[in-house]
């Protein structure tokens, strides 16, 4: 059973929604680069009434990678929900949603931030909803 990990939110300006999100006492806890997707991530942990899911701020640190295309595109706000599958999992659900007709965006997973692999349902086939899968290395 997946469950939600976190909500990915694009953004141009770090400190301006450090601030806001600071003020609903919610603080960045990690950050990471992830330059294989040219972008920095930055993770805040909700309360523990909502479980372990998180936001995750997605600043651009490539002007050609894939949120910094987005801004161009959408500019800032939701960029795409992420749902985490147990250890060993996701290569069979790829094969799976593949052949019930859904768009993946990678042919094969692909490295993420904290190290999990990840990979993407194309919003072209999910409700115009990008969805990341992710799995425990």
């Amino acid at each position: 059973m997946a469950a939600l990990d976190h909500i990915g939110i694009a953004i141009h300006d770090l400190p301006q929604m450090t601030k806001l999100f600071g003020l609903l006492n919610l603080k960045i806890k990690y950050s990471e680069p992830v330059p294989e997707q040219g972008v920095i991530t930055h993770f805040l942990p909700l309360p523990a009434t909502a479980g372990a899911s998180q936001l995750e701020l997605l600043e651009p640190s490539d002007p050609e990678g894939t949120i910094a295309l987005f801004l161009k595109k959408k500019g800032p706000g939701i960029h795409h929900l992420a749902f985490a599958v147990g250890s060993g999992e996701l290569d069979g659900l790829s094969e799976r949603l593949r052949s019930e007709g859904f768009r993946l965006i990678y042919d094969t997973a692909r490295a993420g931030a904290h190290r999990k692999r990840v990979n993407f349902i194309h919003p072209a086939s999910a409700g115009g909803i990008l969805i990341e899968l992710t799995e425990p290395s």
